[in-house]
């Protein structure tokens, strides 16, 4: 799957919706490799990313920012927002089902667990980098090769 026609259409389903003040930016590494991935799992892997973003802006608004290039072996995929950011008390746990860091009643908890378990299932991994005050990226790496595919490569 074409990562970068997908990340596209994620920043324009935004587009219509976006609060004030608040503006996307993508920078993509051209030519980036296609990866072994669910295009409707990548796409919710996105969705929420780029939708917790621009809930950790305030409403003097700000930049969500998503990148991409190419390491190693991995295409990977940052999410980053000048928001809030999360204090290290709660960067922990971040991943678990459940919690939360938005206001009661305005998130279930769930959002990064399931981006959390999409990503390994792809043999992929995320992660987070966060100051209160600076704002928070998400680092989502996933493999150019599928697992068969890399051991079909060392075996031959």
């Amino acid at each position: 799957m074409q990562m970068t026609d997908l990340i596209r259409d994620v920043v324009a389903s935004f587009a219509p919706r976006l609060p004030s003040g608040v503006t996307i930016e993508t920078q993509f590494e051209p030519a980036l490799p296609v990866v072994p991935a669910s295009p409707s799992e990548m796409q919710q892997v996105l969705l929420n990313l780029v939708n917790n973003a621009i809930d950790a802006l305030d409403e003097k608004g700000g930049v969500v920012t998503i990148r991409t290039r190419t390491e190693a072996d991995q295409v990977v995929i940052e999410v980053a927002d000048n928001g809030q950011g999360i204090p290290a008390s709660q960067l922990t746990r971040i991943f678990e089902p459940f919690f939360t860091t938005k206001p009661v009643g305005e998130g279930t908890g769930l959002g990064l667990s399931i981006c959390y378990g999409l990503v390994r299932k792809h043999g992929g991994d995320i992660t987070v980098e966060s100051e209160p005050g600076v704002g928070s990226t998400f680092r989502v790496r996933l493999p150019i090769r599928s697992a068969e595919e890399s051991r079909n490569k060392t075996a031959s």
